[in-house]
């Protein structure tokens, strides 16, 4: 029975199943409840309060972030937060570009880089339980002699729900693609997630809608100036999403509308909250309903 409202709230889910009267409807609800079938999506009117941690890590001391992070994430989850967000790369203090650290090498990476599975991890997932929060984090990933730029979310309960790696990586000497648009249905609503320039992109975000993301995370460290913000809001308007945006010295929420609800100030560290509503403008967006997909096959030819 513990799924039995997480079931109701999934309009999504019963799309196309159309039963003819309200009682048939409750039964189809009923059973899917009682038969196991876990349906995770956010009520439909549900909201919840988010905080982007704006706030600059150190190069190479993942000590130091993690402690930045339980500082302020225990500050996040005491004013009501349920989610916290940080900036691309913030457990190693974005180490990877080596535009940004003179000399770099693959090795210097490679003994930074973090497993999924390492001791840091697991103390930010331990961080999440304890604060009972979905807690993003971005970081440095090391998968055998590979590594990634990516970002993880962990649940309340210190599960991984989301984990994503940058896909568009051209120009960054070490990192590897990632390969997979994820998406993940929480007790918040579903995540999809973005990294810095993948923004620049708009099949990414629109896939993540497509496959019924209504918000998308984007931790970022990379500044595009005054066109950020143009961007990031015609992302959340033509894929009808949430958009929050974290960078380490800049914080966007954005509506499913296109409208900035919350930034942040001044230019230390900061903390940026705002409201989440998932209501019925979430994924209604009418460029999502009048595509024409049978025309864009040119998209994925190569160029000439």
């Amino acid at each position: 029975m513990k799924d039995f409202q997480s079931c109701l709230c999934s309009e999504r889910f019963l799309e196309g199943k159309k039963p003819a009267t309200k009682i048939s409807r409750l039964l189809l609800i009923l059973a899917m409840a009682f038969s196991g079938l876990a349906c995770t999506h956010a009520d439909e009117n549900a909201n919840f309060l988010v905080a982007c941690m704006r706030v600059l890590p150190q190069r190479w001391n993942k000590a130091h972030n993690l402690a930045l992070l339980e500082r302020h994430a225990t500050q996040a989850a005491g004013q009501g937060a349920e989610l916290v967000v940080t900036c691309e790369g913030f457990l190693d203090g974005y180490c990877s570009n080596a535009n940004h650290v003179p000399g770099l090498t693959r090795q210097q990476l490679l003994d930074v880089g973090e497993p999924v599975t390492d001791p840091f991890m697991q103390r930010i997932g331990n961080l999440a339980t304890k604060l009972k929060i979905h807690l993003a984090v971005g970081f440095l990933e090391r998968r055998g002699d590979k590594i990634y730029n990516s970002m993880v979310v962990y649940s309340p309960t210190g599960d991984i729900v989301l984990h994503y790696s940058k896909t568009h990586t051209k120009g960054e000497t070490f990192n590897t693609p990632g390969t997979e648009l994820p998406v993940a249905q929480t007790s918040l609503g579903t995540f999809g997630a973005l990294i810095c320039y993948d923004r620049r992109f708009p099949e990414v975000p629109r896939i993540l809608a497509l496959k019924g993301a209504q918000i998308l995370l984007i931790p970022a460290y990379g500044n595009d100036g005054e066109r950020n913000e143009a961007l990031l809001r015609t992302r959340a308007w033509e894929n009808s999403v949430w958009v929050i945006y974290v960078r380490q010295n800049q914080a966007l929420v954005i509506k499913p509308n296109g409208k900035i609800i919350a930034r942040d100030h001044g230019t230390g560290d900061e903390l940026v909250f705002a409201r989440i509503e998932l209501d019925k403008n979430v994924g209604t967006g009418d460029i999502l309903q009048r595509r024409s997909p049978e025309f864009y096959h040119e998209i994925i030819e190569p160029r000439k």
